[in-house]
């Protein structure tokens, strides 16, 4: 049995089911889950199977009121087109985001929170630097090497240097991290 305060099922666009009932009941057996990781990527085959899982997901989301932590890999537009179609969203965090700044505008305008991870380091929005704030936002710990000696390390390099690009205090920073997880566990 499940018994974690915050948690999520999901999966990825390379391992996808044939239906979302196995999902759906779990997520009716466990009110506290979320939706986890789930949505479309250019490295895995079946796209058109990709976007009706997450439909699918999406639905269940709105209909068991929980969020959905979204997964992108080069979809950036079709993800948009998808989200903008449906008649209402549930919560949402785009995870280890990294698209462009317009691309992060839109999502904002569709109530997106988006999620800075280590990679972010790496990734031409950096450039935006104080202006990733003005949008919603929350630090991940999403690492290339999530060893559990170097997990502790990692996550304070990556806040030491969102704070130092932003402007940011570490503590501001863990508020505001609280507070997304608050809206989007609840």
């Amino acid at each position: 049995m499940v018994q974690a305060p915050y948690g999520a099922v999901g999966l990825l666009p390379s391992h996808l089911p044939d239906g979302v009932e196995e999902i759906h009941a779990l997520l009716v057996a466990h009110p506290h889950l979320q939706i986890g990781e789930v949505g479309l990527d250019r490295r895995f085959p079946h796209p058109d199977r990709q976007e009706s899982f997450l439909e699918e997901l999406l639905a269940i989301a709105v209909e068991l009121d929980r969020s959905v932590t979204l997964h992108c890999v080069r979809r950036e537009g079709r993800l948009l087109e998808i989200l903008r179609g449906m008649e209402r969203l549930p919560r949402l965090l785009w995870h280890s985001f990294g698209g462009s700044y317009e691309v992060a505008l839109e999502a904002a305008r569709l109530g997106i929170v988006l999620s800075y991870g280590p990679r972010l380091k790496h990734a031409k929005l950096s450039g935006e630097g104080k202006r990733l704030t003005r949008l919603p936002f929350g630090l991940e710990s999403d690492h290339d090497e999530p060893t559990e000696d170097g997990y502790g390390e990692a996550w304070r390099t990556h806040q030491r240097w969102f704070a130092g690009l932003t402007g940011w205090s570490l503590d501001r920073l863990a508020e505001n991290n609280d507070e997304k997880r608050t809206v989007l566990a609840h």
